[in-house]
């Protein structure tokens, strides 16, 4: 069984090959946003992470939510081969901080969707997409901006 200190490098392995290989990779302008259309949360996750890489806000980590790639993306999260989120009137992707469960903060990156039903009750489904840890309350913040910003759900 992997520790998630190896999942985490295997991870960073596997986003610094993804955008190596991408003929678009991301130039370190701050300003620019991260292109979703067509692409997996595997690959949105490689060029935040190379952006990320090369900015001052590098996280302690970042990772895809589903660090297993799990087959139960209700109880685990998004797959990497999943497509990413669309944008669609009642869905949206969310970017949270909350403090972690033993030190630092954690940078929540989220799918929520309203799925159809036929009664009158509004319920949403969360979708975990992302997850980042820093050791700071204000960087924690910052990045949550930045990501929010990168992925145009601001």
């Amino acid at each position: 069984m992997m520790q998630i200190g190896q999942i985490v490098l295997a991870q960073k392995d596997l986003a610094a090959r993804a955008v190596a290989a991408s003929a678009e990779a991301l130039a370190t302008d701050p300003k620019a946003r991260i292109d979703t259309d067509g692409k997996t949360v595997g690959e949105v996750y490689g060029s935040l992470w190379a952006f990320l890489y090369r900015s001052e806000m590098e996280p302690e980590w970042l990772t895809l939510a589903n660090t297993r790639d799990h087959a139960d993306e209700q109880a685990y999260g998004a797959r990497r081969s999943r497509m990413w989120p669309s944008r669609v009137v009642f869905d949206r992707v969310s970017v949270s901080v909350c403090i972690g469960n033993s030190e630092g903060w954690i940078v929540h990156v989220d799918w929520i969707t309203r799925p159809a039903s036929d009664d009158l009750e509004r319920r949403y489904a969360v979708m975990p997409l992302l997850r980042a840890k820093v050791f700071n309350r204000n960087q924690a913040w910052e990045l949550a901006r930045l990501i929010a910003h990168k992925l145009d759900v601001a």
